[in-house]
Formats: structure tokens, sequence, C-alpha cells
């Protein structure tokens, strides 16, 4: 007896594929979207804040004073020596900082006014503080308590 071995999918074993990879796809993609969001805010905190790390070690190093801008409208902020821009970051799409607030750091001890800056998502309605002391020392946390992986302010 010969066994006949089929070499393709039926149409309907096709359109039972298609649907389960249609169903899949409905639930995945939103929260896809949420991880995707919630990884770009932890970004640029992570490099606000490293920034912030940047600004002060360049002002001791330098010995001159170093400023961190937000643009008025929280989409950028720049990071300069009195009218030299050193560096000049820009707020990926969905991304606010709040505030137009400027971080002076002493040249001779690295010290700052206390300060925070505001991250806030629109995707998934979450915010980051990013904090800096008069020391100059800076902080992350999460205002509302809302981010996962941040103590509370």
């Amino acid at each position: 007896m010969r066994c006949r071995l089929s070499h393709g999918l039926t149409l309907i074993e096709s359109l039972v594929a298609l649907v389960i990879v249609g169903i899949l796809a409905t639930v995945v993609v939103p929260s896809f979207n949420n991880t995707l969001a919630r990884t770009r805010l932890d970004g640029v905190v992570n490099e606000l804040s490293v920034d912030l790390q940047y600004a002060r070690s360049t002002s001791i190093r330098r010995r001159a004073a170093v400023t961190l801008a937000t643009a008025a409208d929280g989409q950028s902020y720049t990071i300069s020596i009195g009218s030299e821009p050193l560096k000049s970051v820009p707020m990926p799409a969905g991304l606010t900082l709040t505030g137009d607030m400027s971080i002076t750091f002493d040249p001779l001890r690295g010290t700052a006014e206390s300060a925070s800056l505001d991250a806030t998502s629109r995707a998934i309605s979450a915010t980051l503080r990013v904090s800096t002391s008069a020391m100059g020392r800076v902080q992350l946390c999460s205002p509302s308590n809302s981010f996962g992986g941040y103590a509370a302010c």
C-alpha cells in the first residue's frame, strides 16, 4: 500500500492560521506599544541623568559654569558653557520635559541649585523625575509611584 503525502495547505488550514495570527496580533500589539513607551521614557530619563552628571564633571574639569537648559516647549535640552553649546538633545515623539528650566553647575565644587525636571510620556500617562541636590547629586524617582523600578518621590 502506498502512502500519499500532501505538499501544501488547504484553503481552510490557511484561513484558520490567519485567524489565529490575527487574534494574537490584537492581543500582543497594545502590550508591545506600552512596553516600547515605557522603555523610551526610561531611556530618556537615564540619558538626562547621565547628561547632568556630564555637565557637573565638565564644569569642574574646564573650571567654568556649565548650564543644562530645557527648551520652553519641553521638546529638547541643551548643555552649554556660556554661549558655547556642548550638546543638544531632542526629546523623542510623545515625550516632554516639563518647565522652562536651567541648572547651572559651579566650577569650583560642582554644586548646583536644587532642581527637578519631569519627563512625561503621553502614550502611557507616566512621569519620571530627575532631581539635583544642592551638592550636585542626581536622583531619579516616580512622582506618582506608578512607574515600576523607581522609588516614589
